[in-house]
Protein backbone atom coordinates (compact mmCIF):
# COMPACT_ATOMS: atom_id res chain seq x y z
CA UNK A 1 0.00 0.00 0.00
CA UNK A 2 0.97 3.87 -0.73
CA UNK A 3 0.50 6.04 2.66
CA UNK A 4 0.28 9.59 1.96
CA UNK A 5 0.92 11.44 5.34
CA UNK A 6 -0.17 14.99 5.54
CA UNK A 7 0.31 18.25 7.86
CA UNK A 8 -2.01 20.45 6.73
CA UNK A 9 -1.89 23.79 6.09
CA UNK A 10 -3.05 26.17 9.20
CA UNK A 11 -4.21 28.97 9.26
CA UNK A 12 -2.28 30.99 11.22
CA UNK A 13 -2.79 34.43 9.72
CA UNK A 14 -5.79 34.15 11.81
CA UNK A 15 -4.79 32.56 14.47
CA UNK A 16 -1.29 34.74 15.22
CA UNK A 17 -1.88 37.42 12.61
CA UNK A 18 2.14 38.70 12.69
CA UNK A 19 2.96 36.92 16.04
CA UNK A 20 2.92 33.83 14.02
CA UNK A 21 7.08 34.93 13.56
CA UNK A 22 7.19 34.10 16.85
CA UNK A 23 6.42 30.09 15.68
CA UNK A 24 9.18 28.24 15.33
CA UNK A 25 8.95 25.22 12.24
CA UNK A 26 9.11 22.17 14.37
CA UNK A 27 9.40 18.33 12.35
CA UNK A 28 5.81 16.89 12.45
CA UNK A 29 7.19 13.81 14.78
CA UNK A 30 3.31 12.46 15.18
CA UNK A 31 3.58 11.33 11.02
CA UNK A 32 6.94 10.45 11.21
CA UNK A 33 6.19 7.75 13.68
CA UNK A 34 3.66 6.64 11.64
CA UNK A 35 5.37 6.70 8.83
CA UNK A 36 8.40 4.33 10.74
CA UNK A 37 5.94 2.31 11.78
CA UNK A 38 3.91 1.52 8.66
CA UNK A 39 7.41 1.11 6.71
CA UNK A 40 8.01 -1.65 8.93
CA UNK A 41 4.73 -3.50 7.92
CA UNK A 42 6.33 -3.25 4.17
CA UNK A 43 4.18 0.02 3.26
CA UNK A 44 5.51 2.73 0.88
CA UNK A 45 4.82 6.28 2.68
CA UNK A 46 5.66 10.04 2.14
CA UNK A 47 4.78 12.76 3.84
CA UNK A 48 4.34 16.16 3.33
CA UNK A 49 4.49 19.23 5.65
CA UNK A 50 2.34 22.04 4.32
CA UNK A 51 3.68 24.66 6.70
CA UNK A 52 7.10 23.72 6.68
CA UNK A 53 7.25 23.25 2.79
CA UNK A 54 5.22 26.73 2.43
CA UNK A 55 2.16 25.20 0.12
CA UNK A 56 -0.45 26.39 -1.27
CA UNK A 57 -3.27 25.15 -1.57
CA UNK A 58 -3.28 24.20 -5.27
CA UNK A 59 0.45 22.97 -5.00
CA UNK A 60 -0.63 20.89 -2.32
CA UNK A 61 -2.91 18.87 -4.63
CA UNK A 62 -0.69 18.40 -7.42
CA UNK A 63 1.81 16.60 -5.19
CA UNK A 64 -1.06 14.61 -3.66
CA UNK A 65 -2.22 14.04 -7.14
CA UNK A 66 1.94 12.72 -8.02
CA UNK A 67 2.02 10.53 -5.25
CA UNK A 68 -0.77 8.31 -6.12
CA UNK A 69 -1.40 7.36 -2.99
CA UNK A 70 -4.31 4.36 -1.95
CA UNK A 71 -4.40 6.02 2.01
CA UNK A 72 -4.30 9.78 2.68
CA UNK A 73 -3.35 10.30 6.46
CA UNK A 74 -4.03 13.78 7.58
CA UNK A 75 -3.14 15.55 10.97
CA UNK A 76 -5.98 17.76 12.47
CA UNK A 77 -5.32 20.04 15.26
CA UNK A 78 -8.24 22.74 15.65
CA UNK A 79 -5.70 25.56 14.06
CA UNK A 80 -6.48 23.38 10.49
CA UNK A 81 -9.54 22.14 10.93
CA UNK A 82 -11.42 24.22 8.56
CA UNK A 83 -8.51 23.86 6.04
CA UNK A 84 -8.99 19.25 6.55
CA UNK A 85 -12.78 19.85 6.08
CA UNK A 86 -12.47 21.38 2.35
CA UNK A 87 -9.31 18.89 1.66
CA UNK A 88 -11.01 16.07 2.94
CA UNK A 89 -13.84 16.63 0.52
CA UNK A 90 -11.74 17.50 -2.32
CA UNK A 91 -9.74 14.14 -1.69
CA UNK A 92 -13.30 12.46 -1.69
CA UNK A 93 -14.42 13.88 -4.91
CA UNK A 94 -11.60 14.00 -6.84
CA UNK A 95 -9.81 10.59 -6.14
CA UNK A 96 -12.60 8.68 -4.33
CA UNK A 97 -10.80 5.43 -4.59
CA UNK A 98 -8.47 7.01 -2.33
CA UNK A 99 -9.31 5.80 1.83
CA UNK A 100 -8.81 9.34 3.88
CA UNK A 101 -8.05 8.82 7.37
CA UNK A 102 -8.12 11.64 9.58
CA UNK A 103 -6.06 11.78 13.56
CA UNK A 104 -5.21 13.81 15.82
CA UNK A 105 -7.80 15.74 19.15
CA UNK A 106 -9.45 17.72 16.84
CA UNK A 107 -10.54 14.80 14.28
CA UNK A 108 -11.49 13.05 16.94
CA UNK A 109 -13.83 15.35 18.81
CA UNK A 110 -15.32 15.97 15.64
CA UNK A 111 -15.24 12.99 13.96
CA UNK A 112 -19.01 12.57 13.48
CA UNK A 113 -19.04 15.86 11.57
CA UNK A 114 -16.15 14.89 9.68
CA UNK A 115 -17.33 11.66 8.14
CA UNK A 116 -21.16 12.71 7.97
CA UNK A 117 -20.32 16.00 5.90
CA UNK A 118 -17.69 13.23 3.43
CA UNK A 119 -14.50 14.38 4.64
CA UNK A 120 -13.08 10.97 5.14
CA UNK A 121 -13.84 7.51 5.86
CA UNK A 122 -11.97 6.92 8.95
CA UNK A 123 -11.21 8.71 11.65
CA UNK A 124 -8.43 7.27 14.11
CA UNK A 125 -8.74 7.58 17.68
CA UNK A 126 -5.62 8.28 20.10
CA UNK A 127 -1.88 7.09 18.88
CA UNK A 128 -2.46 6.76 15.38
CA UNK A 129 0.98 4.20 14.68
CA UNK A 130 -0.78 0.93 15.35
CA UNK A 131 -4.62 1.92 14.02
CA UNK A 132 -3.17 3.20 10.99
CA UNK A 133 -0.99 0.03 10.67
CA UNK A 134 -4.49 -1.94 10.55
CA UNK A 135 -6.11 0.24 8.40
CA UNK A 136 -3.78 -0.39 5.82
CA UNK A 137 -3.47 -3.95 6.24
CA UNK A 138 -7.60 -4.23 5.81
CA UNK A 139 -7.54 -1.99 3.01
CA UNK A 140 -4.43 -4.13 1.55
CA UNK A 141 -6.77 -7.09 2.26
CA UNK A 142 -10.53 -5.99 1.16
CA UNK A 143 -11.60 -6.35 4.75
CA UNK A 144 -14.01 -4.05 6.50
CA UNK A 145 -12.97 -1.55 9.05
CA UNK A 146 -14.88 -3.21 12.13
CA UNK A 147 -12.18 -5.24 13.84
CA UNK A 148 -9.73 -2.55 14.12
CA UNK A 149 -10.24 -1.01 17.15
CA UNK A 150 -10.33 3.14 18.27
CA UNK A 151 -10.99 4.50 14.52
CA UNK A 152 -14.40 5.57 13.59
CA UNK A 153 -15.80 4.70 10.39
CA UNK A 154 -19.26 5.09 8.13
CA UNK A 155 -21.26 1.94 8.03
CA UNK A 156 -24.57 2.05 6.22
CA UNK A 157 -24.63 5.52 6.44
CA UNK A 158 -24.00 5.70 10.13
CA UNK A 159 -21.33 6.60 12.36
CA UNK A 160 -19.23 3.64 14.07
CA UNK A 161 -16.64 3.82 16.83
CA UNK A 162 -14.70 0.62 17.82
CA UNK A 163 -13.64 1.96 20.81
CA UNK A 164 -11.59 4.69 23.08
CA UNK A 165 -8.76 6.20 22.47
CA UNK A 166 -5.62 3.92 21.26
CA UNK A 167 -2.30 3.73 23.43
CA UNK A 168 1.02 2.20 22.27
CA UNK A 169 2.29 1.03 25.61
CA UNK A 170 5.60 0.27 25.05
CA UNK A 171 7.75 3.25 23.89
CA UNK A 172 10.71 1.53 23.17
CA UNK A 173 9.26 -1.30 20.44
CA UNK A 174 8.21 2.43 17.93
CA UNK A 175 11.38 2.76 15.33
CA UNK A 176 12.98 6.02 15.47
CA UNK A 177 10.89 8.78 13.42
CA UNK A 178 11.13 8.84 9.86
CA UNK A 179 13.48 12.10 9.32
CA UNK A 180 14.27 11.11 5.66
CA UNK A 181 11.15 11.71 4.41
CA UNK A 182 11.60 15.56 4.97
CA UNK A 183 13.54 17.84 4.23
CA UNK A 184 15.76 19.04 7.46
CA UNK A 185 16.20 22.60 5.90
CA UNK A 186 12.68 23.09 6.19
CA UNK A 187 12.57 23.11 10.47
CA UNK A 188 14.35 25.75 12.23
CA UNK A 189 14.40 28.39 15.02
CA UNK A 190 14.54 32.33 14.49
CA UNK A 191 16.25 34.61 16.69
CA UNK A 192 12.54 35.52 16.64
CA UNK A 193 11.14 32.90 18.39
CA UNK A 194 9.11 31.86 21.41
CA UNK A 195 12.68 30.43 22.86
CA UNK A 196 14.81 31.88 24.97
CA UNK A 197 18.12 30.23 22.86
CA UNK A 198 19.24 32.44 20.20
CA UNK A 199 20.49 30.64 17.17
CA UNK A 200 23.40 31.49 15.31
CA UNK A 201 22.90 30.88 11.18
CA UNK A 202 23.31 27.60 10.19
CA UNK A 203 22.36 26.05 13.50
CA UNK A 204 20.63 22.89 13.17
CA UNK A 205 17.86 21.93 15.23
CA UNK A 206 15.97 18.94 16.09
CA UNK A 207 12.95 17.58 18.22
CA UNK A 208 12.49 14.51 20.16
CA UNK A 209 9.64 12.66 21.83
CA UNK A 210 10.87 10.74 25.06
CA UNK A 211 7.63 10.20 26.57
CA UNK A 212 3.68 10.26 26.01
CA UNK A 213 0.79 11.54 28.06
CA UNK A 214 1.01 14.05 31.75
CA UNK A 215 0.88 13.70 35.04
CA UNK A 216 -1.25 15.88 35.89
CA UNK A 217 -5.12 16.56 35.05
CA UNK A 218 -5.44 20.45 34.04
CA UNK A 219 -8.94 21.29 33.20
CA UNK A 220 -7.53 23.49 30.12
CA UNK A 221 -5.59 20.20 28.62
CA UNK A 222 -6.18 17.77 26.07
CA UNK A 223 -3.36 15.74 26.90
CA UNK A 224 -3.65 12.00 27.44
CA UNK A 225 -3.11 11.04 31.28
CA UNK A 226 -1.41 7.74 30.93
CA UNK A 227 1.87 8.75 31.07
CA UNK A 228 4.75 6.31 28.98
CA UNK A 229 8.50 6.58 29.00
CA UNK A 230 10.82 5.35 26.48
CA UNK A 231 14.12 4.33 28.10
CA UNK A 232 16.99 6.22 28.80
CA UNK A 233 19.35 4.61 26.71
CA UNK A 234 17.19 5.10 23.55
CA UNK A 235 16.62 8.74 24.55
CA UNK A 236 20.18 9.39 24.49
CA UNK A 237 20.97 7.12 21.34
CA UNK A 238 18.97 9.24 19.61
CA UNK A 239 20.04 12.69 20.80
CA UNK A 240 24.11 11.21 19.91
CA UNK A 241 22.77 10.28 16.38
CA UNK A 242 21.11 14.07 16.10
CA UNK A 243 24.42 15.41 17.02
CA UNK A 244 26.72 13.30 14.99
CA UNK A 245 25.24 12.46 11.77
CA UNK A 246 22.24 15.93 11.59
CA UNK A 247 24.89 18.14 12.72
CA UNK A 248 22.48 19.01 15.39
CA UNK A 249 23.26 21.83 17.98
CA UNK A 250 19.86 22.22 19.57
CA UNK A 251 17.44 19.55 20.65
CA UNK A 252 14.09 20.75 21.70
CA UNK A 253 11.92 18.14 24.06
CA UNK A 254 8.00 17.82 23.14
CA UNK A 255 7.12 15.75 25.83
CA UNK A 256 3.94 17.35 27.75
CA UNK A 257 5.78 16.63 30.73
CA UNK A 258 9.67 15.95 30.75
CA UNK A 259 10.57 15.58 34.37
CA UNK A 260 7.67 14.04 35.18
CA UNK A 261 10.00 11.22 36.64
CA UNK A 262 13.36 13.18 38.31
CA UNK A 263 14.88 9.74 38.60
CA UNK A 264 15.09 9.12 34.87
CA UNK A 265 16.00 12.23 33.53
CA UNK A 266 18.99 11.65 36.31
CA UNK A 267 19.84 8.30 34.08
CA UNK A 268 19.30 10.67 31.00
CA UNK A 269 21.53 13.45 32.07
CA UNK A 270 24.40 10.87 33.58
CA UNK A 271 24.43 9.08 30.04
CA UNK A 272 24.83 12.23 28.17
CA UNK A 273 27.62 13.56 30.01
CA UNK A 274 29.13 9.94 30.11
CA UNK A 275 28.90 10.46 26.05
CA UNK A 276 30.27 13.76 26.07
CA UNK A 277 27.70 14.91 23.94
CA UNK A 278 27.42 18.87 23.28
CA UNK A 279 24.53 18.90 22.19
CA UNK A 280 22.01 21.76 23.75
CA UNK A 281 18.14 21.20 24.82
CA UNK A 282 15.24 22.29 26.33
CA UNK A 283 12.39 20.59 28.35
CA UNK A 284 8.81 21.58 29.29
CA UNK A 285 8.50 20.99 33.45
CA UNK A 286 6.22 21.22 36.17
CA UNK A 287 6.98 22.90 39.71
CA UNK A 288 6.16 20.09 41.62
CA UNK A 289 8.56 18.14 39.61
CA UNK A 290 12.15 19.56 40.60
CA UNK A 291 14.67 19.28 42.40
CA UNK A 292 18.33 20.60 43.25
CA UNK A 293 20.22 17.10 42.35
CA UNK A 294 17.82 17.26 39.37
CA UNK A 295 18.35 20.79 38.12
CA UNK A 296 21.99 20.20 39.17
CA UNK A 297 22.10 17.23 36.87
CA UNK A 298 20.35 18.79 33.54
CA UNK A 299 22.66 21.99 34.24
CA UNK A 300 25.79 19.64 33.75
CA UNK A 301 23.69 17.87 30.67
CA UNK A 302 23.66 20.79 28.83
CA UNK A 303 20.31 21.67 29.52
CA UNK A 304 19.27 25.54 28.37
CA UNK A 305 16.10 26.49 28.91
CA UNK A 306 13.02 24.52 31.00
CA UNK A 307 9.60 26.10 29.93
CA UNK A 308 6.94 26.29 33.11
CA UNK A 309 3.70 26.36 32.95
CA UNK A 310 2.81 28.83 35.82
CA UNK A 311 -0.95 29.50 34.42
CA UNK A 312 -2.07 32.17 36.76
CA UNK A 313 -0.71 34.71 40.24
CA UNK A 314 -3.97 33.94 41.72
CA UNK A 315 -4.18 30.77 43.89
CA UNK A 316 -8.35 30.60 43.20
CA UNK A 317 -7.65 30.59 39.42
CA UNK A 318 -5.38 27.99 39.76
CA UNK A 319 -7.63 26.05 41.70
CA UNK A 320 -11.12 26.09 39.51
CA UNK A 321 -8.21 24.65 36.10
CA UNK A 322 -7.09 22.11 38.83
CA UNK A 323 -3.30 22.85 38.28
CA UNK A 324 -2.10 21.53 41.58
CA UNK A 325 0.60 24.20 42.81
CA UNK A 326 0.43 27.01 45.06
CA UNK A 327 1.70 30.57 44.34
CA UNK A 328 4.77 29.50 46.93
CA UNK A 329 5.23 26.30 44.98
CA UNK A 330 6.09 28.45 41.80
CA UNK A 331 8.72 30.83 43.21
CA UNK A 332 10.64 28.42 45.59
CA UNK A 333 10.84 26.60 42.13
CA UNK A 334 12.23 28.96 40.08
CA UNK A 335 14.62 30.15 43.34
CA UNK A 336 15.62 26.48 42.84
CA UNK A 337 16.71 26.87 39.48
CA UNK A 338 18.73 30.15 40.08
CA UNK A 339 20.11 28.45 43.28
CA UNK A 340 21.52 24.90 41.36
CA UNK A 341 21.89 25.49 37.69
CA UNK A 342 22.32 28.26 35.04
CA UNK A 343 19.20 26.79 33.39
CA UNK A 344 17.11 29.72 31.46
CA UNK A 345 13.47 29.79 32.62
CA UNK A 346 10.00 30.53 30.69
CA UNK A 347 6.85 31.26 32.56
CA UNK A 348 3.54 29.93 30.72
CA UNK A 349 0.88 32.00 31.42
CA UNK A 350 -3.01 32.36 30.61
CA UNK A 351 -5.42 35.43 30.87
CA UNK A 352 -9.74 34.70 31.03
CA UNK A 353 -9.48 31.73 33.00
CA UNK A 354 -12.88 30.50 34.21
CA UNK A 355 -13.91 33.20 36.84
CA UNK A 356 -11.33 35.56 36.13
CA UNK A 357 -12.15 39.49 36.52
CA UNK A 358 -9.92 42.40 35.54
CA UNK A 359 -8.25 42.51 38.53
CA UNK A 360 -7.33 39.19 38.94
CA UNK A 361 -5.58 39.52 34.75
CA UNK A 362 -3.78 42.42 35.98
CA UNK A 363 -2.88 40.36 38.89
CA UNK A 364 -1.59 37.51 36.83
CA UNK A 365 0.39 40.48 34.94
CA UNK A 366 2.03 41.50 38.23
CA UNK A 367 2.83 38.28 39.30
CA UNK A 368 4.44 37.06 35.57
CA UNK A 369 6.70 40.56 36.19
CA UNK A 370 7.73 39.70 40.38
CA UNK A 371 9.21 36.23 38.90
CA UNK A 372 12.93 35.80 37.55
CA UNK A 373 12.20 34.74 34.28
CA UNK A 374 13.87 35.00 31.25
CA UNK A 375 11.00 34.59 29.11
CA UNK A 376 7.34 34.73 29.31
CA UNK A 377 4.48 33.76 27.47
CA UNK A 378 0.55 35.10 27.66
CA UNK A 379 -2.16 33.07 26.04
CA UNK A 380 -6.08 33.55 26.05
CA UNK A 381 -7.73 30.75 27.66
CA UNK A 382 -8.99 28.88 24.43
CA UNK A 383 -11.30 25.62 25.19
CA UNK A 384 -9.93 24.02 22.71
CA UNK A 385 -11.66 20.66 22.00
CA UNK A 386 -10.66 17.62 23.95
CA UNK A 387 -10.12 19.45 26.85
CA UNK A 388 -12.60 19.78 30.36
CA UNK A 389 -13.25 23.24 29.80
CA UNK A 390 -14.30 22.18 26.18
CA UNK A 391 -17.06 19.79 27.37
CA UNK A 392 -18.47 21.53 30.37
CA UNK A 393 -19.04 24.44 28.36
CA UNK A 394 -20.06 23.19 25.27
CA UNK A 395 -22.18 20.73 27.41
CA UNK A 396 -23.94 24.12 28.97
CA UNK A 397 -24.39 25.49 25.61
CA UNK A 398 -21.92 28.61 26.60
CA UNK A 399 -19.60 27.35 23.60
CA UNK A 400 -19.67 27.55 19.90
CA UNK A 401 -18.05 24.81 18.96
CA UNK A 402 -18.89 24.89 14.95
CA UNK A 403 -22.04 22.20 15.10
CA UNK A 404 -25.12 23.48 14.63
CA UNK A 405 -28.22 22.29 16.65
CA UNK A 406 -29.70 20.70 13.38
CA UNK A 407 -26.15 19.09 12.85
CA UNK A 408 -24.99 21.72 9.97
CA UNK A 409 -21.27 21.91 10.39
CA UNK A 410 -19.37 25.96 10.63
CA UNK A 411 -16.12 25.03 10.29
CA UNK A 412 -14.81 28.20 10.00
CA UNK A 413 -16.33 28.52 13.37
CA UNK A 414 -12.99 26.99 14.55
CA UNK A 415 -10.71 29.97 13.52
CA UNK A 416 -11.54 31.66 16.28
CA UNK A 417 -9.67 29.03 19.06
CA UNK A 418 -6.82 31.00 19.03
CA UNK A 419 -5.26 31.78 22.35
CA UNK A 420 -3.12 34.91 20.55
CA UNK A 421 -6.31 36.59 19.61
CA UNK A 422 -4.58 40.52 20.07
CA UNK A 423 -2.47 39.51 17.45
CA UNK A 424 -5.09 39.20 14.80
CA UNK A 425 -8.37 40.32 13.58
CA UNK A 426 -10.21 37.28 15.51
CA UNK A 427 -12.46 37.41 18.60
CA UNK A 428 -11.61 34.91 21.02
CA UNK A 429 -14.22 31.63 20.76
CA UNK A 430 -15.22 32.44 24.88
CA UNK A 431 -15.27 34.90 27.19
CA UNK A 432 -16.03 34.46 30.71
CA UNK A 433 -18.77 35.97 32.27
CA UNK A 434 -18.61 39.92 32.80
CA UNK A 435 -15.85 40.58 30.63
CA UNK A 436 -15.49 41.46 27.04
CA UNK A 437 -13.65 40.10 23.75
CA UNK A 438 -11.74 43.43 23.67
CA UNK A 439 -10.89 44.09 26.87
CA UNK A 440 -8.74 40.63 27.24
CA UNK A 441 -7.11 41.64 23.93
CA UNK A 442 -5.85 44.98 25.23
CA UNK A 443 -4.62 43.45 28.39
CA UNK A 444 -3.09 40.38 26.51
CA UNK A 445 -0.91 43.66 24.58
CA UNK A 446 -0.72 44.90 28.33
CA UNK A 447 1.23 41.82 29.30
CA UNK A 448 3.58 41.59 26.84
CA UNK A 449 4.37 45.53 27.03
CA UNK A 450 4.59 45.37 30.67
CA UNK A 451 6.58 42.26 30.95
CA UNK A 452 9.38 43.09 28.66
CA UNK A 453 9.72 46.62 28.28
CA UNK A 454 12.07 46.81 31.60
CA UNK A 455 15.14 47.41 31.37
CA UNK A 456 16.45 43.80 32.66
CA UNK A 457 13.95 41.80 30.03
CA UNK A 458 15.55 44.55 27.41
CA UNK A 459 19.18 44.06 28.37
CA UNK A 460 18.08 40.00 27.87
CA UNK A 461 16.94 40.31 24.63
CA UNK A 462 19.13 42.93 22.76
CA UNK A 463 22.10 39.83 21.55
CA UNK A 464 18.59 38.46 19.66
CA UNK A 465 19.40 41.42 17.18
CA UNK A 466 23.14 40.31 16.98
CA UNK A 467 21.98 36.91 15.20
CA UNK A 468 18.61 38.77 13.38
CA UNK A 469 17.56 41.38 10.47
CA UNK A 470 17.55 44.31 12.64
CA UNK A 471 13.78 45.44 10.81
CA UNK A 472 12.22 42.27 11.31
CA UNK A 473 12.84 42.23 14.96
CA UNK A 474 11.76 45.78 14.73
CA UNK A 475 8.35 44.85 13.13
CA UNK A 476 7.65 41.95 14.98
CA UNK A 477 8.38 43.77 18.47
CA UNK A 478 6.03 46.65 17.29
CA UNK A 479 3.45 43.91 16.30
CA UNK A 480 3.67 42.47 19.98
CA UNK A 481 3.50 45.54 21.89
CA UNK A 482 1.48 47.97 20.06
Amino acid sequence: MNLLLISPLDDLDSWLGPAQAVVPKYEPLGLLYIAAYVRQQGHAVSVIDCRAENLSYDALKDRIRAVVPDVVGISTLTCSGEFVYHLGRWLKAELPGVTVVLGNIHASVFAREYLLNGCCDVVVHGEGEKPCAEILRCRQEGKPFDCIPSISFLKGGKVVCTGGPAVFEDLSALPLPARDLIDSGNYYLTPASNQTYIPPRGTVVKTISTSRGCLFNCAFCSNYRSIRYNSPKAVVDEMEMLERECHASYICFTDPLFVANKDRVRVICAEIRRRGLKVRWNCEGHVNCLSAELLRDMDAANCHEIALGIESGVQRLLDVVRKGTRLDDVRSAIGLIRANSRIKISGLFILGLPGETRADTLDTIGFAKSLDLDMAQFSVLSPFPGSQIFRELSDAGQLDTGVSPDGTLRPEVWRRYSSYPAFSSQEPIWVTPGRTSAELKQLQKRAYREFYLRPSQLLKHLPRLVHANPLSMLKTAWNFFL
